[in-house]
């Protein structure tokens, strides 16, 4: 059975990357949570898929050039703006670090995803590493980037941990098996549309796990698990589990 990732949390209904979203998301019987970090100013790692604040809070401005401090004054409403809460820190921006603390009484697993292909944001995997060895996690978490050189950088970090890596693609990429065995990674995570057939079977064939983003219409949800993948990463997790 194709598992089901929940991308950004439960963000269909709710917004995108706050403890709302990632809370109605654990309700269901999904494989985990998928989720992306940045450093703030003053380097702490926070939970935010833009590199801007403005999509989805009521502020502005960059996150590296906020304090954390500063970025907890905002809402975090994304696109649900009438979202009622009745603890504001639903949907204030998180820490990793709050994050973890949510998350390790539960049985799921977490994608983190490392935002590190426009800023670098140097220091970034020391300090996600760290806090999954403080929390003890490394079983549940799966690191993944565009950014492939952050992906290779983690691995030495976190070498000999139950940590496992994935390598997200835009495009097509010819033989991604080979390429994801080349580096010791475990998974591809590709653009669903730019996924082939020989792409899936190349993956099989160096048991490389596939994990298709973002797929959210429901006859390309079957369609795609139809393929034989091994995840579907949706922002729609209760139609995606109806369908697979």
């Amino acid at each position: 059975m194709t598992a089901i990732i929940a991308h950004r949390g439960y963000s269909a209904y709710y917004p995108e990357n706050t403890l709302l979203a990632f809370d109605k998301a654990a309700d269901f019987d999904i494989w985990g949570i998928e989720l992306d970090v940045h450093l703030t100013k003053d380097q702490e790692v926070v939970i935010i898929h833009d590199e801007r604040i403005d999509r989805t809070s009521n502020g502005q401005g960059y996150v590296k050039d906020k304090t954390l401090k500063e970025l907890k004054t905002f809402a975090f409403y994304g696109d649900f703006p009438q979202t009622q809460v009745s603890h504001p820190e639903a949907i204030k921006i998180l820490t990793l670090r709050e994050f973890f603390e949510w998350f390790k009484p539960l049985s799921i697993k977490v994608n983190i995803e490392l935002k590190t292909n426009i800023f670098r944001y140097q220091g970034i995997n020391e300090r996600v590493w760290g806090l999954i060895q403080e929390f003890n996690l490394a079983d549940r978490v799966l690191i993944s980037s565009f950014n492939h050189h952050s992906v290779v950088d983690f691995m030495s970090l976190a070498k000999g941990s139950a940590v496992e890596f994935a390598f997200l693609t835009g495009a097509c990429l010819l033989e991604p098996g080979s390429y994801c065995q080349q580096y010791g990674v475990g998974h591809y995570h590709p653009y669903f549309v730019s996924l082939e057939p020989a792409d899936l079977i190349n993956c099989q064939d160096q048991a490389i796990q596939v994990n298709p983003y973002t797929v959210n219409d429901p006859e390309l949800i079957q369609q795609v698990a139809a393929m034989g993948v091994d995840a579907i990463i949706t922002n729609y997790v209760e139609r995606a589990l109806d369908l697979v």
